[in-house]
């Protein structure tokens, strides 16, 4: 009897001593909790006034004809609120591409980089979308009856703060500035004046002036009306670079660039030359590019 009395008491010992270790572990946990969430309850609601603008301007874009992910992006990098503001000033002098292009571009880039898919896929709270989520995250992370939960929990609190995974991007779209209005009719007659003194060498019997001094383009005379093709292509590309966001061509500038890739196709049929554009402009030595349809001529 002596023997198992021991016994008995040894294992009432053990047991004894893994309740006060539980016991124990419960009471870190709570002062742990104690000591946690009440600072993290007032952090998340300083934040709710600036979650609630970025989700306001994203649906304000949204409106404007943004897609989600293109409004997203261009909020995790801080430069939405900027866009929208210049988009509002322009108002009638918005040309009606341009948020289309800017969205097009901002897609493009995201398809291209699995980061910031990813980062633009989480959105602007991460894991927890609403406030509803935030609060039920809350509730678990105080109903937590061990570590590994009470962390998971406060894992996500932190997250939806923007703490360690926050919900961000460091590297900036390249955005021009100041892009964005309509090309006014001055504009359109210099490019295309511009334009009509680098062809009118090259089909000199299709170019004329009107009384104004301005170029058009004849398409009664031989090869007219495949001149006048050519011309309206190479305008309408010279509006394409100038209005593109992402890059700092002006109406002058993409005028320019255009005529160094088309005047060494002197020579060529227009027709011809209309049609092998896209790879002229891709191309880093035109001159050997146009040159590669004069010896199959």
């Amino acid at each position: 009897m002596g023997f198992l009395a021991g016994v008995l008491a040894e294992v009432n010992r053990q047991e004894d001593a893994a309740t006060r270790a539980d016991e124990f572990m419960m009471s870190l946990l709570e002062k742990r909790k104690d000591q946690i969430l009440p600072e993290l309850m007032q952090r998340i609601a300083d934040r709710t006034k600036v979650a609630a603008e970025r989700t306001a301007r994203v649906d304000e874009a949204i409106v404007k004809k943004f897609s989600k992910r293109a409004a997203t992006a261009l909020e995790l990098t801080g430069q939405l609120e900027f866009i929208l503001e210049s988009i509002s000033n322009l108002k009638t002098d918005l040309d009606p591409s341009y948020i289309s292009n800017l969205t097009a571009g901002l897609e493009s880039r995201i398809d291209n980089d699995e980061e910031l898919a990813k980062a633009v896929a989480a959105g602007l709270t991460g894991p927890l979308e609403s406030v509803e989520d935030q609060e039920n995250a809350f509730l678990r992370a105080y109903q937590a009856t061990d570590q590994a939960s009470f962390d998971t929990e406060l894992a996500n609190l932190i997250n939806y703060m923007g703490g360690s995974n926050s919900t961000s991007i460091d590297d900036k779209f390249d955005i021009t500035v100041g892009k964005g209005s309509v090309i006014t009719e001055p504009e359109f007659r210099n490019i295309n004046n511009i334009l009509g003194d680098a062809l009118s060498p090259i089909y000199n019997q299709a170019f004329k002036r009107d009384s104004e001094g301005d170029w058009y383009v004849n398409t009664e005379t031989p090869g007219g009306r495949k001149v006048q093709n050519l011309f309206n292509t190479l305008s309408f590309k010279v509006k394409d670079l100038a209005l593109d966001p992402f890059n700092k061509l002006g109406t002058v500038d993409a005028a320019q660039l255009i005529v160094e890739k088309i005047t060494p196709s002197y020579g060529i049929d227009a027709t011809t030359v209309t049609e092998n554009l896209e790879q002229a402009f891709q191309s880093d030595d035109p001159t050997a590019y146009w040159n590669t349809f004069r010896t199959t001529q």
